[in-house]
């Protein structure tokens, strides 16, 4: 959107700058000369300039979208190598994240588990609420 407003004034500029510059005038560059109004001249320019301005993203886009590509292969090829490894690894429960020869994995399975016991909760009663200093009698009454 902010696209929008910046290119559309351009454009509404350079068509105004065309209508009002209709009348033919001599250019040249180097060591060609032509005839045609400022205008028109202007229009070609910007319509060059997007042009280029087109080509040149375009390129950086293919560019990126192919190293998308690369990378979305390289990561299912990763996957379907970890898939391949995970099936042949035994695995304890609650361990499916560490690798089958990890250190953490054997200590977990040496060690039998232990029965899990819920704290002990005991109920305090509620502590009493002191009473406001002065009485309760309201001041202005």
């Amino acid at each position: 959107m902010i696209r929008l407003f910046i290119t559309l004034p351009v454009i509404v500029a350079l068509i105004i700058f065309a209508a009002c510059n209709q009348a033919p005038v001599e250019l040249s560059w180097l060591q060609w000369k032509w005839t045609s109004s400022p205008g028109v001249l202007a229009l070609l320019v910007a319509a060059l300039l997007y042009a280029t301005g087109s080509a040149s993203v375009w390129i950086v886009v293919l560019r990126q979208m192919r190293r998308a590509r690369r990378a979305e292969q390289e990561v299912r090829t990763l996957r379907a190598r970890l898939d391949s490894t995970d099936e042949t690894a035994p695995r304890a429960p609650g361990l499916t994240s560490a690798p089958a020869d990890s250190p953490m994995l054997r200590a977990y399975a040496a060690q039998p588990a232990a029965p899990v016991t819920p704290p002990a909760v005991t109920e305090t009663p509620p502590a009493p609420v002191p009473d406001a200093p002065g009485g309760t009698e309201r001041p202005g009454s």
